[in-house]
């Protein structure tokens, strides 16, 4: 399944007083990637889709005015959801690798209008097969 690439800069609202981003706010970057992910692959973003399981992992910390890269991939489709993996890397202008901050993952499931979980609509399935 292709990455999807999305860039960001740390606002300085971001960070907590010691000046490193808070820990939550890596949750706001991965729906930043998904965000861009479903625009990429012309799926709407406000349907029901509630978030019923994520996870992060954090390696190292990203600071004010740091430039972030958000790789997004598909990693599971199931028949009412799906998984997508989040790495969050700063950049480099010094032609280093970019290092790996934080990488985890978003599961979410379909829902009708009363909240039950329903099958995935064939529009995201087609776009996850295709994109």
């Amino acid at each position: 399944m292709k990455v999807h690439h999305t860039t960001t800069q740390v606002r300085f609202a971001e960070t907590d007083e010691s000046g490193i981003v808070y820990y939550a706010n890596y949750f706001i970057f991965f729906e930043l990637g998904r965000v861009e992910m479903f625009r990429e692959l012309g799926l709407p973003y406000d349907y029901r889709l509630p978030i019923v399981e994520t996870y992060c992992r954090y390696h190292a910390p990203a600071k004010f005015g740091d430039v972030l890269e958000i790789r997004t991939s598909l990693e599971e489709v199931r028949s009412k959801g799906f998984r997508l993996g989040a790495r969050i890397y700063r950049t480099t202008t010094d032609g280093s690798e970019p290092r790996l901050l934080a990488e985890g993952y978003t599961a979410m499931v379909t829902t009708d209008e009363t909240g039950t979980p329903c099958p995935l609509p064939p529009e995201f399935r087609r776009a996850f097969e295709e994109g």
